[in-house]
């Protein structure tokens, strides 16, 4: 664990921006209400908020990809230096990880089974993820239903994401065992995951921004180990903050397309610019993934290392982040089957209310749901398969989360 005089024990910025990501896939997802009447067309601009939220109704699918920078980033902090002394085992870091994750995803794996068996019996098809079958049941039962090259969501379709990060603790675990360079592996190993998503898309994407996130921490680091924190966490934040407002100003008045397609053009024979589109969308996605999703985070952790607390009074946002992630589409196939059985207009997902009291409820259920149901499972498990302590050493730094 690296220390200093300006090293934090917790970052609560960071939950807070974890718990604001939860949200955005929230708004992402809200489409599904609406595209299910193939009779009335989706009209993307008028979903609840839009001329507030738009940018997070287009943009807010890569907050899947802010996800994984953040776990990378506190991976990094919190476990890397405790598995390369041996502090935590392999099966420790299994038994923490599995008692984190698993109790809720099998209980919202089992409810949106036998929610989508009644919406099919009242509509004669599911809701929004269709591959609900045997097959597709097994795979997410065992957390690999996004292995083997399988980008087909199902279920509780957000927890694709969940079998990525299974897959990434188990190569985060080796990187930091069996290698002392893991900054530099994690470097390459990234460069990998961006290869890797021309062939597995949510695999690549996982693997790439896990390990920037990572090297985002060594970066962190480095500054707060420096005489130039203050400096730098303003610079930083000026950084962060005009790059999103760049990625707000191509939502408002796209230019990024227009400029770097005219570039592409002028290098690119035409017999071969039918590629530009392309290029263009990669680029434009992984300008925010490898630049602008680390600048944000290395902002706030910064800022908060060198004026201290910030976002405390929030940062619950953060504890609940994993809940309203994963029970925001079964709570949507609720407010669907009552629509359908109450006969209502569809339509009615276009209103600000039905949005409001949407969040109002799932903030409801995901607070209950961590406190009642995933923190005490969590003790459950992990006094039944680890009853001596998970971490070898007092006084480590490792988070029971």
């Amino acid at each position: 664990m690296t220390t200093n005089n300006y090293f934090p024990k917790h970052l609560y910025s960071l939950d807070v921006l974890r718990g604001v990501a939860a949200l955005v896939i929230v708004l992402v997802h809200w489409r599904y209400f609406l595209e299910v009447d193939i009779t009335s067309p989706f009209r993307m601009d008028a979903q609840p908020f839009y001329n507030v939220f738009g940018v997070f109704y287009n943009y807010g699918w890569l907050a899947v990809d802010l996800f994984f920078s953040l776990s990378g980033f506190v991976f990094y902090w919190l476990y890397a230096d405790a598995i390369r002394s041996k502090k935590v085992s392999g099966f420790s870091f299994f038994v923490m990880r599995f008692s984190r994750l698993y109790p809720l995803h099998f209980a919202t794996f089992l409810f949106v089974l036998i929610a989508q068996v009644f919406v099919r019996s009242k509509t004669g098809s599911v809701f929004a993820f269709e591959n609900v079958d045997f097959y597709h049941a097994v795979l997410n039962v065992f957390m690999v239903n996004s292995w083997l090259f399988n980008n087909e969501h199902s279920f509780n379709g957000p927890a694709w994401s969940l079998s990525v990060e299974a897959l990434l603790y188990i190569l985060f675990f080796l990187v930091c065992l069996l290698s002392r360079r893991r900054y530099w592996v994690g470097a390459c190993i990234a460069i990998i995951g961006l290869a890797l998503i021309q062939v597995a898309s949510d695999v690549g994407r996982g693997v790439f921004s896990f390990f920037i996130g990572g090297l985002t921490f060594w970066l962190f680091t480095k500054i707060t180990a420096s005489k130039y924190l203050k400096l730098l966490a303003v610079l930083f934040t000026v950084i962060a903050i005009f790059l999103c407002y760049l990625v707000y100003a191509d939502f408002k008045t796209p230019f990024f397309s227009d400029v770097v397609g005219s570039a592409l053009e002028a290098v690119i024979p035409a017999s071969q610019q039918f590629r530009i589109p392309g290029i263009i969308f990669r680029l434009s996605k992984y300008s925010i993934t490898a630049v602008v999703f680390p600048s944000v985070i290395l902002m706030c952790a910064l800022v908060e290392a060198w004026r201290g607390v910030l976002g405390r009074k929030i940062s619950f946002l953060g504890d609940i982040s994993y809940s309203v992630y994963l029970l925001h589409f079964p709570l949507q196939l609720v407010f669907y089957s009552l629509a359908v059985v109450l006969e209502i207009n569809l339509e009615v997902f276009y209103s600000p209310y039905s949005l409001l009291l949407f969040l109002v409820v799932l903030v409801v259920l995901a607070l209950a749901s961590y406190h009642h149901f995933e923190l005490p499972m969590q003790k459950i498990i992990r006094q039944k398969l680890a009853p001596r302590p998970l971490v070898r050493a007092e006084g480590s730094a490792i988070s029971p989360a």
